[in-house]
């Protein structure tokens, strides 16, 4: 480890697959004492050996989960048996940790490097580092996500032709200070970021770099490692006189161009939807914003890219946006569980994607798919769906909404009622009109069980009356209350109105003030806020520890007076 890494800067990223911080103390505030030393030896055991065995990462030790640096309280005996834990506990031995003085306080660092193969912690298994998640698996599993990442993926192959000389420096460098690593040499980044390697005096890189780096489109060997977008006139491609289709300029350059000019590209293109105004009131684009860019960022990083006679597709149709990427699923996956909404780590580009992740182009491995599927869910389109087979992975998105918006202020009263997004869509989906279980599962595309004990909710809430049949041929509706029964039932009435109270008192609010508010955790704390960004409600400035929230230009109608 360099002594140029910028801890500042990295106390303040969000925890994800490459970085987590603990803090080092525990107990109710104004009574904090150490931590038990041995259960901090064994999480930086677990966790170090959980980076190891996926693509490495920082772990940091002494900082609370605001970034605020708090240090330790212990002998230096201690500290020195802490550091040593890797060496010690793991088999095979990893590199010790260190320490590091940080706004007065010493923190203890252990930068992992991703092993060759996989890390046993000695008597409890191994690890493996999933998102924001230690998750264990077997010593086979791991070995075969290795095996797969190291030999089998293009971006791993040397590209002997190419020199630093040939990649965009100006990039490397923003890469740096997003990775913490700003005062290090292009050189010994690219060999950190394992792009690259030595050759005796001789640096060699690898696909991966002239990828991410390239200066000149020419540079990457692979002639369609960009993105062709199509516009198409009507719901179907049609041929010969009937025509339809119309190809937009290719997009080209290193993947950070590709993402960023497609990304542009298509925001001029996606309309608006007048359906989807009527649902919302506003303006709003024909796919959810988060959802269309995911899907591309998705296609660039894990594509295969040894595949090189087809380039990424976007399709957009009349009524779908299909994003097309050569190569299948990667191996291990099952698009069922894509669907699950649980964080998957697994990809074919390993080096790639941690380059993505740290300049903030893309998310954390895992947390995309899952949340463009609640975007379309929150905005009541129809889910995404997946396909995949050996040529490739395709992601389609409809924007056409599963129901009409029907009575303006019934589906507005809806919205701010406590309860989950399925919840409201059959709420709003068949309001005056008879539903049944099998009728829930294919609105919300869950299972009979979630079906079943959601409407139970909404029959226990009173916002749905059963029949008196049981079982499969139970049949429900939904109650048309008036205001004053809603307004009893809307659980974020009083919560707003703390909220708006805040923000008179100290003309802004935190994610603290958010977390103390509505008591939910820091993450989810951040997706609210940053829902309440994206809906106009609420603007956004600062960054870290000094982000704060300014009234946006709907934060007068907010919540919308039923």
């Amino acid at each position: 480890m360099r002594d140029e890494l910028d801890i500042a800067a990295l106390v303040q990223q969000e925890e994800g697959q490459f970085f987590d911080r603990k803090s080092l103390w525990e107990g109710p505030p104004g009574q904090k004492r150490p931590r038990n030393k041995r259960a901090v030896r064994d999480q930086i055991a677990e966790y170090v050996a959980a980076f190891a065995n996926a693509e490495g990462g920082l772990l940091v030790l002494g900082v609370e989960d605001d970034g605020e640096p708090t240090g330790h309280g212990y002998h230096t005996e201690a500290v020195e048996d802490m550091l040593a834990t890797p060496q010690r506990r793991l088999n095979p031995p990893q590199r010790a940790g260190r320490r590091l003085s940080h706004e007065g306080h010493e923190l203890l660092v252990f930068e992992v490097e991703p092993a060759v193969s996989a890390v046993m912690v000695t008597g409890d298994g191994f690890p493996f580092r999933a998102h924001d998640q230690v998750v264990f698996m077997s010593e086979e599993k791991i070995n075969a996500l290795k095996q797969l990442g190291l030999t089998e993926s293009a971006e791993a192959r040397l590209a002997p032709v190419l020199s630093v000389q040939d990649l965009d420096e100006r990039l490397i460098q923003r890469a740096m200070r997003s990775a913490g690593l700003g005062d290090t040499d292009v050189e010994s980044f690219l060999l950190k970021r394992r792009v690259a390697d030595r050759r005796g005096d001789q640096l060699i890189l690898r696909q991966a770099a002239a990828l991410l780096f390239a200066r000149d489109a020419l540079s990457i060997q692979n002639p369609n490692a960009c993105v062709r977008i199509f516009r198409v006139q009507g719901k179907e491609r049609l041929t010969g006189s009937r025509h339809n289709v119309q190809e937009l300029p290719r997009v080209e350059g290193n993947l950070v161009q590709v993402i960023e000019q497609t990304h542009q590209v298509l925001t001029g293109q996606i309309r608006r939807s007048s359906k989807l105004h009527d649902l919302f009131f506003r303006e709003m684009p024909e796919y959810p914003t988060f959802a269309w860019q995911e899907a591309v960022v998705n296609a660039v990083a894990h594509r295969d890219y040894s595949i090189d006679t087809r380039s990424i597709e976007v399709w957009l149709f009349e009524d779908r946006l299909e994003v097309r990427s050569p190569g299948g699923i990667v191996p291990g996956l099952r698009v069922q569980e894509l669907k699950s909404r649980n964080r998957v780590h697994a990809s074919r580009n390993p080096r790639i994607t941690r380059v993505l992740s740290e300049l903030a182009i893309m998310r954390e491995q895992g947390e995309g798919i899952p949340r463009m599927i609640e975007e379309m869910e929150a905005s009541w389109l129809p889910l995404p769906e997946f396909s995949s087979n050996a040529q490739g992975f395709e992601v389609v998105l409809l924007n056409t909404p599963l129901f009409e918006a029907g009575d303006p202020e019934w589906t507005a009263a809806v919205r701010d009622l406590d309860l989950s997004v399925r919840q409201k869509r059959i709420l709003v989906a068949r309001v005056g009109d008879a539903f049944t279980n099998a009728d829930y599962q294919d609105l919300n595309d869950v299972n009979r069980d979630v079906a079943y004990r959601e409407i139970k909710e909404l029959v226990d809430a009173g916002l749905v009356v059963p029949s008196d049949k049981k079982g499969k041929g139970a049949v429900y509706r939904v109650s048309r209350l008036s205001d004053a029964e809603l307004n009893a039932k809307t659980g974020f009435a009083g919560p707003i109105r703390r909220l708006r109270e805040r923000m008179a008192k100290n003309g802004l609010i935190t994610n603290a003030d958010y977390r103390e508010i509505f008591e939910v955790s820091r993450g989810v704390a951040k997706n609210g806020l940053r829902e309440l960004v994206d809906a106009g409600i609420l603007q956004s400035e600062g960054k870290g520890r000094g982000a704060h929230y300014l009234p946006g230009p709907d934060w007068d109608g907010w919540p919308r007076a039923r």
